[in-house]
């Protein structure tokens, strides 16, 4: 009986801490595509989206290295960047949105874009580190711009935030959302456009901006460029752990991706069944 009780004892113990080491699966609600960079999901130039429909191509050579989940993508700065396709029918949902990365920087000298899409009659979507500030080392900058009420008008939005240290050449959990919301101001409803910048689990910028012009957001058909943009800017460092959800993530859910150590809920944590062997022979 003592041998039963000490063998479900061990057993809770080990479970409580493997979930606690591990964390919880990334969040899936409202996932759009998911790229890990891992090599089992490369092959070749093609990188599996592992959730949705848009498998990416590699332009250049990056290499395969070590990432912080399992494996990742190596960009040397020069000619190195990932097609992500223009994401199908995300395109046309880009009004609320997350983009979410972890990326390792050590590079100082020159801005870089993370990624970016630029389209006909204004649209816009990306994301900079140090937006060509050379006075400020360490920021990141994110803008999106789309038609304007107006014959060639358009209207663009960006968030800047305070000066961070980023390009330590550690790991750096980025997540921005995007979220385009209606409140109540009297005497009418007025149209709200919420930007949130969060790494490393942490909330660091969050802007509210009204729209007095709504706009016409045109959905993209160019593809979105991880590490590049217009080829230029190229991204050195590497990148990891890409996910795209057609909503804003909340801050309970950004924390929950950043402590999360196995990405999706895939692969079963291999310590148990070691210890079910240890504690066969011991009992």
């Amino acid at each position: 009986m003592k041998s039963v009780t000490g063998l479900l004892i061990f057993v809770i113990i080990n479970i409580t801490l493997s979930s606690h080491v591990h964390g919880l699966p990334c969040v899936t609600d409202g996932l759009v595509s998911y790229w890990t960079f891992d090599k089992s999901n490369i092959s070749g130039r093609k990188v599996e989206d592992v959730w949705g429909d848009n498998n990416a191509t590699i332009k250049g050579n990056p290499k395969i290295v070590t990432g912080q989940i399992r494996e990742a993508l190596e960009f040397d700065g020069s000619e190195d960047y990932v097609n992500l396709t223009n994401l199908g029918d995300f395109g046309s949902q880009i009004g609320s949105s997350t983009f979410e990365a972890w990326i390792k920087v050590g590079h100082k000298n020159d801005w870089m874009v993370l990624f970016r899409v630029r389209d006909k009659d204004c649209m816009q979507w990306e994301f900079n580190i140090r937006s060509g500030e050379r006075r400020i080392k360490d920021r990141i900058k994110h803008r999106i711009a789309f038609k304007a009420p107006g014959e060639n008008a358009c209207q663009g939005f960006s968030t800047l935030d305070r000066p961070i240290k980023i390009s330590d050449g550690k790991w750096h959990h980025i997540v921005y959302t995007n979220e385009i919301s209606k409140k109540d101001v009297a005497p009418i409803a007025k149209t709200f456009r919420q930007h949130n910048i969060y790494i490393d689990g942490k909330p660091i910028s969050s802007l509210e901006i009204p729209l007095m012009f709504p706009g016409t957001f045109i959905p993209f058909v160019k593809p979105v460029h991880l590490g590049a943009g217009d080829n230029q800017n190229f991204f050195k460092g590497i990148i990891d752990e890409v996910r795209i959800y057609n909503r804003p993530l909340t801050e309970a859910e950004v924390v929950q991706n950043f402590e999360s150590r196995t990405g999706l809920s895939v692969e079963p944590n291999r310590p148990l069944p070691i210890t079910w062997g240890t504690l066969k022979t011991a009992f």
